[in-house]
Parts: structure tokens; C-alpha cells; sequence
């Protein structure tokens, strides 16, 4: 059998006991020095379901209620025991390390806000008169095409201007909240920010509570999905740039 790997910890990382990950197949710590690799027994041959997935993120974000994981990205299959130590945690040690000890009690919340268009578009009719007006008259006249070409597109970049400051808005807001925040791009689905917090796991509850506040001060348009903690997926990707196998 092969070793699924799911991230490296602290070689002082106790782990839940009825953790299970890929085949609900045991999770173990391969251990070298002050670090240690989480890992699973798979068959390498295995054709990969959507519940493998599923189990990946599951084991991180258990393992990240209560302790630090740099997340390996899915996928990533070696050999055996030995080849695990000498890869992973023999070849990168130091840089590890040191890692490890940044990221120190800390976990990524997620924070992606999304516009109702409706509210979105009626948001803008009210506040632009010209395009009230524009409107009108392309419904007083609905033959014509460049009317309607015309009143399409400055809607669209009306929606997209609101977008933009509705984006900024929630940005810093969400700014106090967080250590630091990385904004990943968004496209389709009325998505206007996808944003990464990184904050002290100890600091959780004024948080959520901070999420909260924000969203009983949203105007209708606008919603959010709050989601964690998780492993710091979206702050390690520069720490170990050029690194195939990290998250």
C-alpha cells in the first residue's frame, strides 16, 4: 500500500482517534525530528472519487481546530514510510520549521459575498435617473436594437461599478478582522469578493461575531458565505512557491 499525504505538523500533534481519511483507512503521523507528515494507507491504483476529496479536506480542517497544518494540496502519493521522511520532511526541514512556527495558531476563515441582482439592479435604477430615463424609452420603443444594445450596456457597467464598491466596502471592513487577508479573483455567479482571513484560532468568537455585525448592516443586495477555520490554503501558496505538492 501507498501513503496518501495530507500536510505537515508538529511532531507534538496528537490526533483525533476515529480521525479517518481516503477508504476511511487509518490516519498516522510519520515523524522526523520536531515534524511530522500526515498521512494514510491507499492504493496508489485506486481510480479517485469525489469522496477522496471530500476526505482530504475533512482531515485538514479537523486537524486545524486545534493545531497548526501546512496543507499538502490532493493527491500527493509516495511510496512508503521512508519515502515520506526523505522527500518531505528530511529535504524541506528547515523551511518547515519555520513555517510551521508563522503560521502558529493560525487559521484562514473564508469570506465570499455575492449580489442579488434584483436588488442590485433596482439599486441602480434608483440611484442613476439617466438610465430610468434610457429605460423608458427603449420600452416606449421596443423596436429598436441600439436602444436596447445601449441600455444594456450601461446597466452592465453600472452593476459593475456597484460591484466594485461593494467589493471595497466589505474589504475593509473585513480588514479589522483579520492578520491579513488575501483576495482571490472572482467570475460568474454574481460572486463580487472572495476573500481569505488569516486569524489567531484563539480569537474565533470576535469573528464571528465581527462577520456578524457586518451582515446585520448589509443592504439587501448583498450576501455572504462565512466558512472555517481551515488550513491556511491561500497564504502558504507564496511561502512555497515553486512547490508542486503544497496546497
Amino acid at each position: 500500500m501507498a501513503l496518501h499525504v495530507y500536510g505537515v505538523v508538529s511532531a507534538a500533534t496528537a490526533l483525533q482517534k476515529v480521525l479517518r481519511g481516503r477508504g476511511e483507512a487509518r490516519i498516522r503521523l510519520v515523524v522526523y525530528g520536531d515534524l511530522a507528515v500526515v498521512v494514510s494507507e491507499v492504493d496508489a491504483e485506486a481510480r479517485v472519487r469525489r469522496d477522496d476529496l471530500l476526505s482530504h479536506a475533512r482531515v485538514l480542517e479537523a486537524i486545524v481546530e486545534d493545531s497548526t497544518v501546512l496543507p499538502m494540496r490532493f493527491g500527493v502519493i509516495v511510496a512508503d514510510y521512508d519515502e515520506v521522511a526523505d522527500i518531505i520532511l528530511r529535504a524541506g526541514e528547515g523551511r518547515l520549521a519555520a513555517l510551521l512556527e508563522s503560521f502558529d495558531g493560525l487559521v484562514q476563515l473564508t469570506v465570499k459575498a455575492y449580489h442579488d441582482q434584483d436588488h442590485a439592479l433596482r439599486h441602480v435604477l434608483r440611484e442613476r435617473p439617466e438610465l430610468r430615463e434610457l429605460r423608458d424609452q427603449t420600452a416606449a420603443a421596443p423596436s429598436s436594437y441600439h436602444s436596447k444594445i445601449r441600455l444594456g450596456e450601461a446597466i452592465a457597467a453600472s452593476l459593475d461599478t456597484l460591484a466594485n464598491a461593494d467589493a471595497s466596502m466589505l474589504h475593509d471592513q473585513l480588514s479589522g478582522l483579520a492578520e491579513r487577508i488575501v483576495l482571490d479573483e472572482v467570475s460568474g455567479g454574481h460572486k463580487i469578493l472572495d476573500a481569505a482571513l488569516l486569524v489567531q484560532r484563539d480569537a474565533r468568537a470576535q469573528t464571528d461575531e465581527g462577520i456578524a455585525q457586518i451582515r446585520r448592516t448589509l443592504p439587501d443586495r448583498l450576501s455572504l458565505r462565512y466558512v472555517g477555520p481551515l488550513p491556511p490554503y491561500s497564504f502558504i501558496d507564496g511561502q512555497l512557491a515553486g512547490e508542486p505538492a503544497w496546497g
